[in-house]
């Protein structure tokens, strides 16, 4: 057997494939495998994105199989598939460089084959430029099978969020309240009435605040927080503000009315009832200790209004910023709002609002001045006003805080939010288990949800795409083979000129020479470091082993030492 010399170039006969991107049996092989690997690839990134956007923000409890789970599959299947088309790309990229026509060394042949792996990854770089490649892509595509799988599990995790749904829900409640809730007519035209003990209860419960409740029902309870609308007895308004100057700093003004509230009813020129609300409070004060009196003026009607709410589990509460711009479904006239009411008739809802909060929310408060001592207070017996009143000296300046500090707050929102929230109990009250309404509730309640952070998935996405790209570039050129082809001891070891392998086509496949019964049956052993044919067609032999029986030959050698000598004087 000759030495092969230090450049190699695969040559064919007519019996192997024809070279050139023209050739018909290159049009006919395509390297399956591998191109159905990157497909693969490809596919799993396309699924791995789509998990990451379809789960964010989704309710963990909705998936049986959590997206981190499903991502590791991915990424088993990326890895298996990215082996799957290395393998081949790095046949390709031998066989690609052994067919060139000006050659390659056996050196370069090697370090393809070792891929640059362990300690052979440094003689790999420092080798010529196709083993070089191949060492670096493949570094770059263990280190991307490595590194992308933690990378995506970064991509999704859990946690709690307030998740959103709408359901419906009913409440029971009044849409008119009812003449009499409230009270009876005492007298009509001087608009006197006797409180009832239900409208009173009503107060009470605004007073102290109580906690609204409705049924520990399914429908009617929440869990977590349902906010929502429902219709029910109301009022509606119009109100206006005017402007007043008054000087504190003067007997003149000495008991002029610094801080009112005070309603009366009222008809308008279609005769229809309201009730008219006045307060009037000194909302300035200048260092002239000249106040500007504010008078707000509303005049309340009786009406269907949607009011607000928050339901957490069966306590309902009124979303008092909403209050001042609440729908006004329909309005209406009650009889026992109208003058003409006779004695002991029912109440209306705005004789009843003027009864209670005419007198617990009715303030009257004066100005006092003190000329010798040159400042000036107030007086008058209201809780209300002492509560408006803005005590605090960083709501003036030095000037009129030490003489003339009389300032409040606006108490019109509150004596209107307070007429609200005793109409809304009141409502409730006289609709127990009466009109039960069905109104959609929009539920906030705390999930544990799938948060996506694109960031890792940017991030994992790339190099794979980068590592896919650069499997694909040893790919290119498969075509110019024109035949399957790997790296098999069978195949490289036939190439290389191997005397046992010599007989069989050199287009032919691996699986062609296994099928071949006289390539594929035949007995090989390591024999003085070249693997030889044992094989003896003329007798019937036993394995060459430790332990096993030989058959000699004519000649006295054992069927080894024949088979040994022949392929060493170069026999076939």
């Amino acid at each position: 057997m000759s030495d092969f010399p230090p450049t190699l170039r695969h040559t064919s006969s007519q019996d192997s494939y024809q070279e050139g991107p023209a050739s018909a049996q290159g049009l006919r092989w395509t390297p399956r495998l591998a191109i159905l690997s990157t497909v693969t690839i490809s596919a799993c990134m396309a699924a791995s994105i789509a998990i990451i956007m379809i789960s964010d923000t989704k309710i963990v409890a909705s998936w049986k199989v959590s997206p981190a789970v499903l991502l590791a599959i991915l990424s088993s299947i990326m890895n298996l598939a990215f082996s799957t088309a290395l393998t081949d790309a790095v046949a390709i990229t031998w066989w690609l460089c052994v067919s060139r026509h000006q050659g390659t060394n056996v050196s370069q042949l090697h370090y393809i084959w070792d891929r640059g792996e362990g300690i052979g990854f440094i003689p790999a770089f420092r080798a010529r430029f196709d083993a070089r490649r191949v060492a670096l892509i493949a570094a770059f595509v263990a280190t991307v099978q490595f590194v992308h799988n933690p990378l995506l599990q970064r991509a999704t995790h859990q946690k709690t969020h307030d998740h959103i749904t709408k359901l419906p829900m009913q409440l029971d409640i009044a849409q008119r309240l009812p003449d009499g809730w409230t009270g009876y007519i005492g007298n009509g035209s001087a608009i006197t009435m006797i409180g009832s003990r239900l409208g009173l209860s009503d107060v009470q419960q605004w007073w102290r605040n109580d906690t609204i409740l409705t049924r520990n029902e399914d429908g009617y309870n929440c869990s977590g927080t349902c906010e929502g609308t429902v219709k029910g007895a109301g009022i509606y308004y119009h109100c206006s503000s005017t402007t007043e100057y008054l000087d504190l700093s003067t007997t003149e003004t000495d008991g002029s009315i610094v801080f009112a509230i005070n309603s009366t009813m009222a008809q308008n020129a279609t005769g229809v009832p309201f009730l008219r609300l006045m307060t009037l409070y000194s909302s300035d004060v200048n260092d002239s200790c000249i106040a500007t009196l504010t008078v707000d003026t509303c005049d309340i009607g009786a009406a269907v209004v949607e009011y607000p709410i928050t339901i957490q589990n069966s306590t309902i509460l009124l979303n008092r910023g909403e209050l001042q711009s609440m729908t006004v479904v329909s309005t209406y006239i009650s009889a026992g709002d109208l003058p003409t009411a006779p004695r002991n008739a029912g109440a209306g809802p705005l004789a009843g609002l003027n009864n209670f909060f005419g007198y617990y929310l009715y303030a009257n408060v004066t100005e006092m001045y003190d000329p010798d001592l040159n400042k000036s207070t107030y007086s008058g017996p209201s809780m209300i006003a002492d509560l408006f009143f803005q005590p605090e000296s960083s709501s003036y300046s030095a000037y009129t805080f030490s003489k003339c500090g009389l300032k409040w707050s606006s108490p019109t929102e509150y004596v209107l939010n307070s007429m609200h929230d005793f109409m809304f109990r009141a409502a409730l009250r006289a609709g127990n288990s009466i009109e039960a309404q069905t109104f959609t509730a929009r539920r906030t309640s705390q999930a544990l949800v799938f948060h996506s952070d694109h960031r890792y998935l940017v991030a994992a996405l790339v190099p794979i795409l980068l590592a896919l790209l650069s499997v694909l570039s040893l790919l290119w050129g498969w075509w110019r083979l024109g035949r399957p082809v790997n790296l098999s001891p069978l195949e490289t070891a036939r190439v290389l000129g191997a005397p046992i392998l010599q007989t069989t086509r050199l287009d032919a496949t691996v699986e062609e020479m296994l099928q071949d019964g006289e390539i594929g049956q035949r007995r090989v052993r390591l024999e003085r470091g070249l693997v030889v044919d044992i094989t003896h067609s003329d007798k019937k032999v036993t394995e060459c082993g430790q332990g096993a029986q030989e058959e000699t030959s004519k000649a006295g050698k054992t069927r080894c030492d024949v088979a040994a000598v022949k392929v060493k004087d170069g026999e076939e």
